[in-house]
């Protein structure tokens, strides 16, 4: 059984602090920055989106993931009423962020017109359009 990890909403935060003195406009670069790929990110990532999306269901452990040009496929254990299944999750890098991609969005285009890279769109959608 393969699940699809649902789109949901990952809110971002920034410190802004007042000053009486006018300074610079710190860039956006400050706040921003790059998907980080290693098991704790990815891990934490799939973590939120089985506790928002599959209510019931608990996250156990991340088994594998892989990320390529911004976009990472991960194998969980989730708990559903006492079963252990491994789950296959997809997502995408926004700034900083990993943000759940549903196998639906993804394989919905053709491979040549997709925006996620072949290796991703195969391990969700199976072939090669």
């Amino acid at each position: 059984m393969v699940a699809a990890a649902l789109a949901a909403g990952i809110a971002l935060t920034a410190c802004s602090g007042s000053s009486p003195e006018p300074g610079p406009t710190p860039s956006a670069s400050a706040v921003g920055g790059m998907a980080t790929c290693d098991q704790a990110t990815v891990s934490a990532a799939v973590e939120s989106d089985v506790n928002a999306t599959y209510p019931g269901a608990t996250f156990v452990s991340l088994d594998d993931f892989t990320c390529v040009e911004g976009w990472a496929s991960a194998t969980a254990q989730v708990d559903t009423s006492g079963t252990t299944v491994p789950t296959e999750f997809f997502l995408r890098a926004e700034g900083q962020f990993w943000i759940p991609t549903s196998i639906e969005d993804i394989c919905s285009t053709p491979l040549a017109e997709s925006d996620a890279p072949e290796e991703i769109y195969v391990a969700a959608c199976g072939v090669q359009q």
